[in-house]
């Protein structure tokens, strides 16, 4: 048998870059688990996650063999708080460019497709820790006027 060595372009994401990226969707995901210590340990463990899949829009992270743009997800608890480290509640303020008081209710459909500068963190896999993922970092609100020629709501 012979092959071929074919070129395989870098879609690498860099951790020192921030790229501008679209939200395309934002999707609930159950984990399950075991502890083996503590006063639950035994206990079957459930928890919903999001998953927020956004796509760079960087022309030199197209895949030249699909033609999409790469993507990188990032994740955070399926509950918005005004704690400082809320995920959630932090995304969502950069996409919409406001401040999110409580009680306030944000429908995750009003915040797909809109602009956002990201950053990315290597990731390693927890079984395999020689495979690295990239993920979302930090998400920033979008200062580019050609973005915000109307509010996103």
């Amino acid at each position: 048998m012979q092959f071929v060595t074919e070129d395989q372009p870098d879609l690498s994401l860099s951790e020192d870059k921030i790229y501008r990226a679209v939200l395309m969707e934002i999707q609930p995901k159950e984990i399950r688990w075991t502890p083996d210590k503590g006063k639950n340990a035994g206990i079957e463990q459930t928890k919903i996650l999001l998953e927020w899949w956004w796509e760079v829009q960087d022309e030199s992270l197209r895949n030249p063999a699909t033609g999409e743009l790469r993507r990188v997800k990032g994740s955070c608890e399926a509950r918005i708080t005004n704690g400082a480290d809320n995920r959630f509640r932090c995304w969502a303020e950069a996409l919409l460019q406001r401040e999110i008081g409580v009680g306030t209710p944000i429908d995750t459909d009003d915040l797909i497709a809109l602009p956002a500068d990201i950053s990315i963190r290597k990731v390693p896999d927890r079984k395999d820790p020689a495979k690295v993922y990239d993920e979302i970092a930090e998400v920033l609100p979008v200062y580019d006027s050609a973005y915000q020629s109307e509010p996103p709501f």
